[in-house]
């Protein structure tokens, strides 16, 4: 039952943001009562925190199985962005703003370590292609959230006057990630 809160808690907060969630929706969503919420959480942040985490680590996994995958880091790449972009979002930093003043010191620090998880993750990765010529020499980890925050793209409705399908989307992002700006 706790899995299923957690559950239901983390596609609330990721479709909703922080603020317009409430307990009775969850409990909803996840077809239990209010009171078997509150039995395995003491209340909204505690639950916002662990659902959180425990997305964190599942994003995780799935990244490093994407990266562990077949072709070459290109290809391993878009298929996160391709991944990230098909899964409709809140922006992560908009909600976590939200939730800041609810959240105790350990909880966002969890959380910040939960997501660096993530991070390291993609650092390793573009280490490993810098180690092997894929890439060019530089900071991994800059590079993780780098690729980060283009991913954030995905989260406009619009990129100008023109709404790209999520492969188009996805295939624009692993370029200029790749290639840069630059003519070459």
């Amino acid at each position: 039952m706790r899995d299923k809160v957690l559950s239901a808690a983390s596609q609330l907060f990721m479709e909703l943001g922080y603020e317009p969630v409430s307990i009775n929706m969850i409990a909803d969503r996840a077809s239990v009562t209010k009171a078997s919420v509150y039995y395995y959480f003491t209340n909204k942040a505690d639950l916002f925190a662990m659902s959180v985490i425990e997305m964190m680590s599942r994003i995780r996994r799935r990244t490093f199985d994407l990266l562990e995958g077949e072709g070459s880091l290109k290809e391993r790449v878009g298929r996160i962005a391709r991944t990230k972009l098909s899964r409709m979002h809140t922006d992560f930093e908009s909600m976590m703003r939200e939730a800041v003043p609810f959240l105790s010191e350990d909880q966002l620090r969890d959380i910040r370590i939960a997501e660096h998880g993530i991070h390291e993750v993609l650092a390793e990765a573009f280490h490993a292609g810098m180690q092997n010529g894929e890439l060019a020499m530089g900071d991994p980890m800059l590079l993780s959230h780098a690729f980060s925050a283009l991913l954030m793209l995905g989260n406009r409705e619009q990129l100008g006057d023109r709404k790209p399908s999520v492969e188009e989307l996805a295939d624009m992002i692993v370029e200029l990630f790749w290639n840069g700006a630059v003519r070459r």
